[in-house]
């Protein structure tokens, strides 16, 4: 009794066995045969058995417009006209779309897709020609690359480096100037020859240099600053250089301008003796043609 029970055991794990052994190979064939139906388009299985997607480009892209280059392949046994594709896919936006306009059975050609990207990152771009899905991954990098960023931000450091060093250099020069000027105003109290000192042209390039540091424009400020302290230097020199007047000097200037303003005094005294006698003539002769016309 019990080896018949194991016998029937074994029979009915046999059969099951086998059932499912048929059933794998059945599942198995149904799947090869719609992956040979299939269109593999970047790691994604699509079916499509009337148009297949035989390339895209291209598929590393920048930020901004972008030109897609669709090829397809006309799988059926009829032609096909007015062909678009639809293309959708986060941060894209299609404005321009170029059509096949007709294609027959077995023949490739290019659907043009005119775009923009907004944003740089990792895209799955969603393809829909006539009804037919695609899939296509694509890289959108930036404008410039990280490299150029990194060269763009270590300049820009530089510069704001360099505008900081002309800056101090400029209050540095400021000081000095502001010296130079109180110098200026002892020695022509105190009787020096300052006549060839100037401090127009310094003042203008200071000016020039602080203007271009609030504009930012770092050249003009290296020129306006080496033109600044090539003044300085100039007038510094003729500063220092400057003899005081000897008393000689100072005695005939001030003989010569006191004989100025005598000369004026006496000029105005000698008007003024002129201007009275011509008054008293006047007033005489007014007296006299008033005693003839009463007599």
């Amino acid at each position: 009794m019990k080896k018949s029970l194991l016998i029937i055991s074994l029979l009915f794990l046999t059969f099951s066995v086998a059932g499912i052994l048929a059933d794998s190979n059945e599942t198995l064939n149904q799947t090869n045969q719609t992956l040979d139906n299939a269109t593999l388009t970047n790691g994604t299985v699509s079916v499509s058995p009337g148009i297949i997607l035989t390339n895209f480009m291209p598929q590393e892209v920048k930020v901004g417009d972008v030109q897609f280059n669709i090829q397809i392949q006309n799988n059926m046994n009829e032609t096909i006209n007015n062909t678009f594709a639809l293309v959708t896919g986060e941060g894209f936006s299609t404005y321009n779309i170029v059509p096949i306009n007709s294609l027959a059975p077995g023949e490739k050609d290019y659907i043009f897709v005119y775009g923009n990207l907004k944003e740089e990152g990792n895209v799955t771009l969603t393809i829909n020609i006539d009804n037919n899905i695609f899939y296509q991954n694509i890289s959108v990098i930036s404008d410039t690359s990280d490299q150029q960023k990194l060269d763009e931000i270590q300049q820009e450091q530089e510069n704001e480096q360099e505008i900081q060093n002309i800056s101090n250099q400029l209050n540095s020069l400021k000081q000095n100037f502001s010296s130079i000027q109180n110098e200026f105003v002892n020695k022509q109290s105190d009787n020096y020859d300052v006549s060839m000192v100037n401090f127009d042209a310094l003042s203008g390039y200071i000016h020039n240099v602080q203007a271009d540091i609030l504009t930012g424009n770092l050249n003009d400020a290296k020129v306006n600053l080496d033109l600044a302290y090539d003044e300085y230097n100039t007038q510094k020199g003729n500063l220092d250089n400057s003899q005081k007047v000897p008393l000689i000097s100072i005695l005939k200037n001030n003989v010569v301008l006191f004989s100025t303003f005598a000369g004026a005094v006496l000029t105005f005294f000698a008007l003024y003796e002129l201007l009275k006698k011509k008054k008293n003539e006047v007033a005489e002769i007014s007296k006299k043609i008033v005693e003839k016309k009463n007599k």
